[in-house]
């Protein structure tokens, strides 16, 4: 494949923009971004009240991992090579007291647990939950498509794999679950493939938690925790930043940066091989239809999208709904007239508050889906001031005053939440468990770069800013590095 070659990207989300970005660095020339949408992010979106800006779904950049910074992650090299402002956010676990009133404690979901361990039970099986969680990362058995590296019995599922561990292992544990990319009950333990800043940083605050109910066995709680652990702990890294200006902002800077072309308002309706010229993608755009050849396609779409574009055969059916069932989500942005809780932050301090609340009947049980239909799952507060962003998962049978009468019930924090704005999307649908555990991903991998025709996105990589760059990071350099070659259906090889 020669640099000049003709290369169209499908979709201008956080995938689209990165496997663009590191095509670009590889030398490539001649790259074609096409968007239906009428601005870049894909399913990020960006709301602009007051003067502030409030991202919807795209939010977290920095993944908390072991260690004092974030040096050597791929999301740190993208914004060394395109700077944007950054804001410091902290994380706080909220429950309620028996009077009801909200405040910074242990997660209500440990409340039970914590009362039926030992100060020194607690302890150690929060240290197993971090040794198991640091060397399965350390042992990562690929980007995207294989998974963590954990200590399981082949073929096993989450739910039996945390329940052969102790209680709070298993509890931290299941947080995998939630904030990796797979929410389907009895889904394969390996196919967890990205773990995030909820994850490490959820442990090593927990471990502060822990600490803080045991004053007097402080120092001897100390000495049963992993020296990482320790390091965590003390570490002055921010448990999380996000983009001043919204996420977007920074998409439109690695655009300008590498001068991408980026096509809005274009949908593409048909990608056909069509050798020897290569493939032909057929699209509308401003009420007209087109098409044009290109030497190789990267797709980033949703599975319905996908499966539109390619109406049978192999391609369809792996993404068909029956392997890809479709979710949706409500996104709420809020506006409250006061705090009920007083969260720490440093005196006149210029740096916005930010924190999770989490609902024990919405988030931590959401590996069965029903249980999780109608809950809000987060809240988090961006900037100082009046505005909040609340996501919530829903039925999108419900109508949008019952919707958002349920999400006040979990939103304890606040008298009186005042609705600004809501969207309603489709979520980034993952595969089922049973498609998963027939090989979706195996099917997916030996699928890659047949007819000059590659597939990346959330489905692959995992849902954070992290996980999607490192993910094009590894594989678009691997597709058309300088190192490859291709051969005569268009797959590469080294």
């Amino acid at each position: 494949m020669e640099l000049a070659d003709r290369i169209c990207i499908v979709g201008a989300g956080q995938s689209g923009i990165m496997a663009a970005a590191k095509l670009r660095e590889l030398g490539f020339e001649n790259i074609d971004i096409l968007e239906a949408g009428a601005e870049l992010g894909g399913y990020c979106q960006t709301a602009e009240i007051d003067g502030a800006t409030y991202d919807f779904q795209a939010h977290l950049v920095i993944q908390q991992d072991f260690g004092a910074d974030i040096a050597g992650t791929a999301i740190h090299e993208l914004l060394t090579r395109h700077p944007v402002e950054l804001q410091t956010e902290a994380l706080h676990f909220v429950s309620k007291d028996d009077s009801g009133k909200p405040r910074i404690a242990v997660p209500p979901h440990f409340v039970p647990l914590l009362h039926e361990l030992t100060p020194e039970q607690a302890a150690d099986q929060l240290a197993q939950a971090w040794t198991i969680i640091e060397r399965a990362i350390r042992e990562s058995r690929g980007p995207g498509l294989n998974g963590l590296a954990f200590d399981r019995v082949p073929g096993e599922t989450w739910e039996t794999y945390r329940a052969r561990h102790a209680p709070l292992v298993g509890e931290i544990l299941q947080g995998l679950t939630l904030y990796a990319n797979m929410r389907r009950p009895r889904q394969p333990a390996e196919t967890v493939i990205n773990i995030n800043a909820h994850i490490s940083g959820h442990v090593s605050q927990l471990a502060k938690m822990i600490l803080s109910l045991y004053p007097g066995q402080r120092a001897a709680l100390l000495a049963r925790m992993p020296e990482s652990l320790l390091a965590q702990m003390g570490s002055h890294r921010p448990v999380t930043r996000s983009l001043r200006h919204g996420f977007i902002s920074l998409l439109r800077r690695i655009g300008e940066d590498h001068g991408l072309r980026v096509e809005l308002g274009t949908r593409v309706t048909a990608i056909e091989p069509v050798a020897p010229e290569g493939i032909r993608v057929s699209y509308t755009a401003g009420g007209t239809t087109g098409d044009a050849i290109y030497s190789r396609v990267i797709l980033t779409a949703r599975p319905a999208q996908i499966r539109d574009i390619f109406p049978a055969g192999e391609i369809h059916d792996l993404f068909a709904e029956h392997n890809c069932p479709r979710a949706w989500t409500r996104s709420y942005l809020i506006k409250v007239s006061e705090e009920i809780i007083g969260f720490p932050r440093k005196p006149n301090s210029p740096e916005p508050l930010g924190f999770w609340v989490i609902d024990p009947y919405g988030s931590f049980t959401d590996t069965d889906p029903e249980q999780a239909m109608h809950r809000v799952t987060a809240a988090n507060k961006q900037h100082p001031g009046p505005y909040w962003v609340c996501f919530s998962n829903s039925d999108r049978s419900l109508s949008e005053a019952q919707a958002w009468a349920l999400a006040k019930e979990s939103l304890f924090l606040f008298h009186e939440p005042e609705l600004i704005s809501e969207t309603i999307a489709e979520w980034p649908a993952y595969p089922s468990a049973a498609a998963i555990r027939a090989g979706w991903f195996d099917r997916i991998a030996n699928l890659q770069g047949r007819n000059g025709i590659y597939f990346t996105g959330e489905i692959l990589s995992g849902p954070t800013a992290e996980c999607i760059s490192a993910f094009a990071r590894a594989v678009i350099p691997a597709w058309f590095g300088p190192a490859t070659g291709g051969c005569a259906d268009g797959r590469p090889t080294a």
